[in-house]
């Protein structure tokens, strides 16, 4: 049997759902034209999403503080969609957003497919990007210490080596170990997650959240609830 890896952020969980309730607590929707709200809710998170990515290997070298990291996004994430904040409020703004993140709970498309992962791959395992105590704590309040092996929980901040580098993945490798066609990888950042685990010659299943349509992809689904037909080929 094969062993299974998955990213965290974005493929086990949904960052945006804890960005719109802490947009809807944080903001007051009279501050918006109410036929715009949604649109320009959902533009803020691709904006701070985007913001964040631009940084997040800076914040994770050492190059800024992670309170840095946090303004950066936000403020400028913000700044792209004409809503100006301060320093102080992109960092009011972040703790609310954290307190959504570790309240979140898995979607039932995700525990059918970590259900049906359980009973086709001998093992499962993330790697993910982050802090490791941030990611950490992500995975235990959502729940998936449930379907995860403790020794296959890779977190770039404790290996001080984060995704795209083949590193990583040559760590989780080495801990499966398994060969490389024996391996299956699970992601929605096509660069961070698809490129680097095909290079190893592992298998691959690509969430296209963004309809990128990436030609190479191996295997590419649009939502979680299809990764499952995806699985099908490598079983």
């Amino acid at each position: 049997m094969k062993t299974i890896f998955f990213d965290l952020d974005d493929t086990l969980y949904f960052r945006c759902d804890a960005f719109f309730q802490a947009f809807e607590e944080f903001f007051h929707k009279t501050e918006f034209p109410s036929d715009e709200y949604i649109s320009i809710q959902k533009k803020a998170n691709d904006r701070c999403r985007i913001r964040g990515d631009e940084v997040f290997y800076q914040s994770q070298r050492g190059g800024i503080t992670m309170d840095q990291m946090y303004v950066y996004r936000f403020q400028n994430g913000f700044a792209d969609c004409n809503i100006q904040i301060t320093e102080q409020q992109a960092l009011d703004f972040h703790s609310i957003y954290k307190q959504k993140l570790y309240s979140l709970k898995l979607n039932d498309d995700i525990v059918k497919m970590l259900d049906y992962s359980k009973r086709h791959f001998d093992r499962i395992g993330i790697i993910t990007n982050g802090p490791g105590t941030h990611q950490r704590n992500k995975i235990k309040n959502l729940g998936l210490e449930k379907w995860l092996d403790p020794d296959l929980i890779i977190v770039s901040g404790e290996h001080k080596v984060d995704k795209p580098d083949l590193e990583i993945f040559k760590i989780a490798q080495k801990l499966s170990g398994k060969n490389p066609e024996e391996l299956v990888f699970v992601g929605d950042n096509f660069n961070n997650d698809i490129i680097p685990a095909k290079k190893l010659g592992w298998h691959t299943v690509w969430i296209d959240l963004y309809n990128e349509n990436f030609p190479d992809a191996e295997y590419r689904v649009e939502n979680v609830s299809q990764i499952i037909n995806a699985f099908n080929h490598f079983i």
